[in-house]
């Protein structure tokens, strides 16, 4: 599990345009995502709950207090085995309710980790593949815009790397179930929970 590291937002930008001038020779994968045999495992897809999107890196609102709770009764009982988040507090206290409820360590992935998010979306979904096949596994990520054309938020790339068409799930009520089969292409389920949001546009 990844310490939680704090970045302040110029700190962060500068990450990240010096790790988008070694992209170029950096080998992404596009294979197809396969389970491995004998298995067919999950990867469900969710955005951070509300937060005041004025500030860089704050806790909930009330209304996203209220969606982390949305959250941990929808998945409850479904037979999440792992969840993972970005170190941001918003996303960790969407996951934290969840994560009580079954007792799971939350597996954090650094600020810095998914600032290269189409090599961060590649390595996630190998990690996932190789040491939780079979398994049910809980992403709770971050929105962003392209940079330079290169890349975009850790959800959009994920999906996509997923094999994912149309909209990722950006919205924060938007709860995206993945199922990757040890043959033929991942299947996606695109629900809703929680309500519609105050922060559509955020």
């Amino acid at each position: 599990m990844k310490l939680r590291s704090t970045f302040s937002l110029p700190v962060l930008v500068s990450i990240v345009s010096l790790a988008l001038i070694g992209l170029g020779g950096c080998q992404v994968s596009t294979a197809p995502v396969q389970s491995q045999a004998g298995t067919t495992t999950t990867i469900i897809i969710v955005r951070h709950a509300e937060r005041d999107p004025e500030e860089f890196d704050p806790p909930l609102t009330e209304e996203g207090e209220a969606r982390a709770e949305a959250l941990a009764d929808a998945l409850d009982e479904n037979g999440v085995t792992a969840i993972f988040t970005s170190a941001f507090i918003r996303n960790r206290q969407t996951c934290d309710v969840l994560a009580d409820r079954l007792g799971i360590v939350v597996e954090e992935y650094s600020q810095a980790e998914v600032a290269i998010t189409k090599t961060w979306a590649d390595g996630f979904v190998n990690n996932v593949l190789q040491n939780h096949a079979g398994g049910t596994v809980l992403w709770v990520g971050n929105t962003g815009p392209i940079i330079e054309g290169v890349q975009s938020g850790n959800l959009q790339e994920l999906y996509m790397r997923l094999g994912g068409t149309g909209r990722a799930p950006t919205r924060y009520q938007d709860i995206y179930t993945a199922t990757i089969p040890e043959e033929g292409p991942v299947r996606f389920v695109k629900a809703e929970y929680g309500g519609e949001s105050s922060l559509d546009a955020n």
